[in-house]
């Protein structure tokens, strides 16, 4: 083992075993990213308390809408069972749970409690908070599949506690013997089968002195058992001043019994204390996986809070039955089935660096998700481009290739490859008439060799993420022996050619005919193109860098159009968006011309300066995004958090690297943030990412060792990481432009 490396493995041993160890999940924020709103998409978060990839996760609710907990919002109407992976997609399988005393109000805005962000505690474990109308302390904390729940009333003959089913469909029972009340919730989304529901126990631990159901406009005082619209199922107890009251809730995608054993597998006879330390070891299990140092506070938040985005999305969606083993109920056939199950992701997004995340820290997570997505394709025909939590129309491309490729290719196995081929065929080659399921546009990628605007919309970002997935459908062909589908893919791999338009030295729109659509400005939005605009997507050809490079005449005139990038005066036009969304106001408010973080098409644009000899370029522009773009607040987020993507781009650009290409097993190098930072992996190796004079001052790198030798090279492989070791940076404040440049380092294959 490197001598430097062993002897900071052992400090930090030391420093553990003598108590020096920081309490990481204090650092995570879970309001960050939640001042936001349809205008505002600055994150499009809620505080989510729930354990890493749970299948239900807890968050107060300040309003019905797809916007569940808005920062500026000043007033709660209950506390909400979610599965809701962004505001742009509905919520599925919800319930809130609201107290208070008094009269008995059901309307989720009449009911609402003024609160103040002072008298409120998020974290991923526990939430808090002051509901100033009825001066009752609320607070969750989480398992798996369960909530658990504290209210702390003050006194009062009317004290209640109510559940609401929301008004898409529900069930409810009381059974006052027993202090429970059990249900569903009704939401067909996501082009779910008729049976669908999500199933709900609630156990109390105090005896009801009263007890009633609400439906429609009208209360049923008398009545333990309704279904219909819109039901809501309330319980009452005359409470002394700090009288507190538990309520124990599972979930189930199966039936009440699965949820009844989810409690006791879950919950038990644990009381609150126990249930919250138990969520708190969890997350904190998974934070200690990579630890820091030399970071502000600030950046301790906003790393930790990263970290812990990426570990709510996907979420489990399988159950443990009574034999121990795993079962789910299918969103796709609405069948019950052994095996495991995976939901709430958009590929489009977290095929970029969410998932190559889980390549180095969970590798098995991402074996196991793969699995789930072959029983998509088995129970539903097709892998998801959307899910949740089963088909879903949104976005462009079969990124699901992407997430196959890139696990593959860096030695993730543990999943039927002849299947996993199969579907990404499937994908790239059959037209299906269903939203949601394969390529649209596929008939005319087939026969014209890109999409056509004047037939398809987005129909340029759609040529463009077809042509990288059809590269990984090549790349896994090839490692398959199959040596046809090899060759045609990897020819249809450079149809992001047939949209290039040489003339105006931009990916545009292209007519059925084969004219270019006219009038063209870079910089409308929408149209050709997905959630941004020419100036986006010209870079997006992640698969052949050097033959976008040649596109352009070289290097030097790539890097030169890279330069046009971002000091272009950051003007725009809403195009077919309609709307002006916060993506673009941040563009003027961060003076990064072009660029526009807050969405993800450009992810990846920083780190091109590294092919084209320039990587000092890559190092200054990471660290302003890294410095400028995110933070420890609720607007720490420029745009649509995304399933943890936003996050993940985070976390690999604050270690030093980042995937520009997923489906090729190396990460392009850019700054690191930290001074320094260990990855404790799977496997038992670590590795250890250091720079000793990081400062913001100086971001530019003098030099790069990896395990004690010289590293020119602008890139390291997933192989260096895994196998353990270290990564030694020497910063400067000035750029070394001799480091990197050669032709031999450059990151290509």
């Amino acid at each position: 083992m490197n001598r430097l490396l062993y002897i900071l493995i052992l400090l930090s041993m030391i420093s553990i075993a003598l108590g020096h160890e920081e309490k990481l999940v204090n650092y995570v924020n879970p309001l960050i990213g939640t001042d936001s709103s349809y205008r505002l998409s600055n994150g499009n978060t809620y505080p989510a308390v729930t354990l890493p990839f749970g299948m239900t996760a807890w968050t107060p609710q300040t309003a019905e809408e797809r916007w569940i907990y808005t920062y500026q919002a000043d007033s709660i109407q209950g506390f909400r069972a979610t599965h809701q992976p962004s505001p742009w997609i509905s919520d599925y399988g919800d319930f809130s749970i609201m107290p208070m005393v008094g009269e008995l109000i059901v309307n989720p805005r009449k009911r609402a409690s003024k609160f103040k962000h002072e008298a409120e505690l998020a974290l991923p474990h526990y939430y808090r908070v002051m509901l100033d109308r009825y001066d009752i302390t609320a607070e969750v904390t989480a398992s798996m599949r369960c909530g658990h729940l504290r209210f702390t009333f003050p006194e009062s003959e009317n004290s209640f506690i109510l559940i609401d089913t929301h008004p898409r469909g529900g069930y409810v029972k009381i059974i006052p013997d027993e202090r429970k009340i059990i249900g569903y919730s009704l939401s067909n989304y996501g082009g779910t089968p008729d049976n669908f529901a999500c199933y709900f126990v609630a156990e109390f631990d105090k005896p009801f002195s009263k007890s009633g159901i609400w439906t429609g406009e009208q209360f049923y005082p008398d009545s333990s058992e309704k279904n219909g619209d819109h039901v809501i199922a309330y319980v009452g107890f005359e409470t002394r001043e700090n009288d507190v009251v538990h309520v124990s809730v599972a979930t189930s995608f199966i039936d009440i019994e699965q949820a009844e054993r989810n409690l006791k597998n879950e919950i038990g006879e644990n009381d609150f204390k126990k249930t919250k330390v138990e969520a708190d070891k969890a997350w904190e299990r998974e934070l200690k996986k990579i630890q820091i140092k030399g970071a502000s506070e600030d950046q301790k938040t906003t790393f930790y809070t990263a970290f812990y985005r990426c570990l709510i999305f996907p979420r489990i969606w399988h159950e443990i039955d009574k034999k121990g083993e795993s079962r789910y109920f299918s969103p796709f056939d609405g069948k019950i089935h052994s095996g495991t199950m995976y939901t709430d992701t958009g590929f489009w997004d977290t095929f970029r660096a969410l998932f190559p995340f889980y390549t180095v820290l969970y590798p098995r997570k991402d074996a196991e998700i793969i699995r789930s997505l072959l029983n998509t394709y088995d129970e539903g025909g097709w892998l998801p481009k959307w899910m949740s939590p089963g088909y879903r129309g949104s976005m462009i491309g079969t990124h699901a290739a992407s997430v196959i490729a890139d696990a593959y290719f860096k030695g993730i196995r543990d999943f039927d490859e002849q299947k996993a081929y199969e579907a990404m065929v499937k994908d790239a080659m059959v037209k299906s008439d269903v939203k949601g399921r394969g390529r649209l546009g596929i008939e005319y990628y087939k026969k014209l060799g890109y999409v056509p605007a004047d037939n398809v919309k987005e129909a340029t970002a759609r040529t463009l993420e077809f042509a990288y997935d059809d590269y990984c459908v090549a790349q896994m062909a090839n490692a398959l022996g199959e040596e046809n589908g090899y060759t045609e893919f990897l020819e249809r791999s450079r149809n992001y050619l047939n949209v290039f338009d040489s003339s105006t030295g931009f990916m545009r729109g292209r007519n059925y005919d084969g004219s270019w659509v006219y009038p063209f400005d870079p910089i409308e939005w929408g149209g050709p193109f997905t959630e941004g605009n020419a100036w986006h997507y010209s870079w997006f050809v992640p698969h052949d860098i050097p033959g976008l490079i040649d596109l352009y005449g070289g290097k030097e005139k790539f890097a030169g159009k890279l330069d046009e990038f971002y000091r272009t005066t950051p003007h725009f036009k809403v195009g077919s968006y309609g709307r002006v969304i916060h993506e673009m106001v941040e563009m003027v408010r961060a003076n990064m011309g072009q660029y526009a973080h807050g969405n993800e098409p450009v992810h990846h644009v920083s780190y091109l300066y590294n092919y084209a000899g320039q990587p000092w370029k890559t190092q200054k522009w990471v660290r302003r995004i890294l410095d400028e773009l995110y933070g420890p607040g609720p607007d720490g987020l420029c745009g649509d958090e995304d399933n943890g993507q936003m996050s993940a781009w985070y976390i690999f650009s604050a270690l030093g690297f980042y995937p520009v290409c997923p489906g090729k097993p190396l990460y392009e190098i850019g700054s690191p943030l930290f001074e320094e930072v260990t990855i404790y992996l799977p496997n038992g190796n670590t590795f250890l990412i250091v720079a000793p004079n990081n400062s913001q001052k100086n971001r530019y790198i003098q030099s790069l060792k990896l395990n004690g030798k010289e590293h020119h090279k602008t890139w390291i492989s997933h192989s260096d990481i895994m196998t353990g070791g270290i990564l030694e940076f020497e910063l400067g404040e000035l750029p070394n432009k001799a480091w990197g440049r050669g032709v031999e380092e450059l990151p290509y294959e």
